[in-house]
């Protein structure tokens, strides 16, 4: 149901895609805006707008523009009504095709986003140029904090080395008139300029009265003076016209959209004050009438060509080279400070490339914020052969740290990183700073590896990324343990999950409960009935366990999948089974998040068991260190002719698949095992498998282990 909003202020048709003001029809369930031209159409009006449509549909509908922080949507202008938009970069009325962002009332004209320039050399600060950035920073020439300002989501030009920052707003003032009153050249302030917020918060350093209206100022200095107290006299005479010029308020000559002044034959604004003429209708700027000596030829500076990187580049090394102390805002807000020797801090990890740091490099003395020198010297700008058509920009932080894969290497970024803003085309440092032909050649595994996918565990679609940050914890959402290596992650929620656990079945039979299927699915309460802990709590996301629907038992996927060789001993009357390394690390966990006071303790030596692999027995809720289970260091067994010794672990390559040689099944490459030490690598064996077979143990068995096993066969 659409109803009649009545007058309104200017809003965009979510049909055509035009702005328009007036009335309006509105959903009175969501933000939906039809106007009175949509509202009213017939049926072949729509066909023909569908027509209109599909010949725009080779532009773009959204572009990522590297000066907004929100995407920018296709929009047709409709000028209905009284309110007018302007183009954010030119001021001009917005026609025809643009693009702009509703919720901030920021467009551009479609042919003005290309030619907003990424740095700039400004006559405010004329010692270095400005480079384009989001920064949460005060603007020096209307001294309001960015942040804060109508230009809040847009970025600001500033330069790095002395912290000087123009909003985007301000980046287009330009001094203009050279006054005898002043060593500085003054820049006009007109009323597109003023916000209504800070109408009171400039006065006028002659009269000491509020610059209610139109000033000058000076922004070196601080310096505001109003039109009368420059002084700009009322009526001025000038040699290229022979009638008197009268100073007026701001002219429009027509409905062109298009505005000079007769001195200089620039464009001038229309919402400038001005000489004029009564007679001839001759308007000039007032700077162009004051500075009689000055050349009506001169060069604006917004129009010079911007530095180069790496000539800038070189400048910030020239000026690291010569002072100990460096001050990029866009790496950080602290000044960072040279140190020859930086082993002596620890082991802590550059802040850019997230490397162990060695050598020389910066320090924030206040938060230990660490860089190499090589990389406090990364430049602004990079032209990189993966994405020719574009200039590739530094950042230190992302706006959006869930999406920080890197687009050719995929591995998850959290240091610096370069930036096609018009593409979103994102490169690591790594990667940024290698020729392609250095990536290395793609294995068969990670050819035949989907980029891509669904799974039946969550609504959005997953992408392959590599988590190698050696910082940043991340846990998977589905076994609750760390990430680190390959993942498949969400970009729109930060559902992340490892791998391997893409593979993890939805049903599956596990030797400790046989007579039943377990399924994965998540449960609120209860606890695991393997290794006793409690089960994850279902604030903590959503809490994956494998239960069985008969029983109404519960485990732990890392209890679930890693308990799969069932031990049995002459020393016990049940079965035995091995909890290794994975369940450290689940244990880690969940001591870190869930209970501190959780622990698993030896019924032999009362020493806890973390930290360490243990075997447990599920009927008797008893552990055991496997010293003090007392199973043999070597043993002879019948499935290989040399004897065995017993390994904390064994990997015998780098294929990632660890076979047992005995019954010829994958085996776990940190557990357990025993092994032949006459024949390297021949013949690794479980350790079920191996005393299954077993001919001889007991004068393999050192003296004091004897005692143990007479001890546990009264259990």
């Amino acid at each position: 149901m659409l109803d009649w909003s009545g007058p309104a202020a200017p809003f965009t048709c979510d049909l055509c895609l035009k702005i328009s003001s007036g009335t309006n029809y509105t959903c009175c369930r969501c933000p939906f805006e039809l106007d009175l031209v949509c509202a009213f159409a017939s049926s072949d009006d729509h066909v023909a707008r569908k027509k209109r449509q599909r010949s725009n549909s080779e532009r773009k509908q959204t572009m990522q523009h590297y000066c907004h922080i929100h995407p920018l949507v296709l929009y047709e202008y409709s000028n209905e009504g009284e309110h007018d938009y302007n183009c954010r970069w030119c001021d001009k009325p917005l026609t025809g095709i643009f693009y702009g962002c509703k919720s901030c009332g920021f467009f551009l004209h479609e042919f003005c986003s290309d030619k907003i320039p990424k740095t700039l050399n400004h006559p405010f600060h004329p010692s270095h140029p400005l480079r384009l950035d989001f920064v949460d920073a005060t603007c020096n020439a209307c001294t309001q904090w960015i942040s804060m300002s109508k230009d809040f989501s847009t970025a600001a030009y500033g330069c790095q080395i002395c912290n000087f920052n123009l909003d985007f707003g301000c980046a287009k003032l330009l001094p203009t008139l050279k006054h005898e009153s002043h060593n500085h050249c003054l820049t006009y302030v007109g009323p597109t300029f003023r916000d209504l917020i800070l109408k009171y918060h400039f006065q006028c350093s002659s009269c000491r009265e509020l610059c209610l209206d139109t000033f000058y100022r000076c922004v070196q200095c601080d310096l505001n003076l109003h039109l009368k107290c420059v002084p700009v006299p009322p009526l001025a005479k000038h040699r290229y016209h022979r009638h008197p010029l009268l100073l007026n308020q701001p002219i429009r000559e027509d409905e062109i959209g298009e505005y000079y002044c007769d001195i200089c034959e620039k464009e001038r604004d229309p919402t400038h004050e001005v000489y004029y003429c009564q007679k001839c209708t001759y308007i000039a700027h007032i700077e162009c009438v004051l500075n009689q000596e000055e050349t009506s030829t001169k060069q604006d500076s917004s129009s010079s060509p911007p530095i180069s990187m790496d000539a800038k580049a070189s400048e910030l090394k020239e000026m690291e080279q010569t002072e100990t102390i460096l001050v990029r805002p866009v790496f950080h807000k602290h000044p960072l400070k040279f140190c020859e020797v930086t082993e002596n801090l620890g082991e802590r990890v550059c802040g850019a490339c997230r490397l162990e740091l060695s050598g020389p490099g910066y320090i924030c003395q206040g938060c230990l914020y660490i860089l190499h020198e090589n990389c406090a010297k990364l430049p602004d700008e990079i032209q990189h052969p993966l994405h020719p058509q574009h200039h590739l920009n530094l950042y230190a932080t992302s706006t959006s740290p869930d999406q920080n894969i890197c687009d050719k290497c995929q591995d998850f970024y959290f240091g610096f990183f370069y930036l096609c803003e018009q593409c979103d085309f994102k490169l690591d440092l790594k990667c940024a700073t290698q020729a392609p032909s250095e990536s290395g050649r793609t294995t068969l595994k990670e050819s035949e590896r989907e980029t891509e996918l669904f799974h039946f565990t969550h609504k959005h679609k997953l992408l392959f990324c590599n988590f190698t940050d050696p910082l940043v914890k991340r846990q998977c959402n589905l076994c609750r343990l760390q990430i680190f290596g390959p993942t498949y992650h969400c970009m729109s929620c930060g559902w992340i999950l490892h791998e391997s656990c893409l593979r993890l079945p939805q049903e599956m039979q596990v030797p400790f409960h046989s007579q039943h299927t377990l399924t994965l699915s998540y449960t609120s309460y209860g606890g695991c009935h393997a290794c006793s802990l409690k089960l994850l709590p279902s604030g903590y996301h959503k809490s994956y366990n494998y239960g069985c629907k008969d029983c109404g038992v519960n485990y732990h996927i890392a209890c679930a999948i890693s308990l799969t060789r069932p031990l049995k001993l002459d020393s016990h009357m049940h079965h035995l089974y091995y909890f290794g390394t994975d369940f450290d690390r689940f244990f880690a966990m969940y001591r870190d998040f869930i209970d501190i006071y959780a622990g698993l303790f030896c019924s032999h030596c009362g020493e806890i068991c973390s930290g360490q692999s243990f075997y447990r027995c599920f009927e008797c809720f008893i552990n055991f260190h496997l010293e003090c289970l007392s199973l043999p260091q070597i043993i002879k067994s019948k499935c290989h002719i040399h004897p065995l010794t017993l390994k904390d672990s064994y990997i015998e390559d780098d294929s990632e698949e660890h076979y047992c040689d005995a019954c010829e099944e994958k085996r776990h490459p940190n557990h357990h095992v025993y092994y032949c030490e006459e024949c390297p690598g021949i013949f690794v064996a479980h350790i079920d498998c191996a005393l299954s077979k077993e001919e001889v143990v007991s004068f393999l068995v050192p003296r004091e282990m004897k005692k143990r096993r007479s001890w546990t066969r009264g259990i």
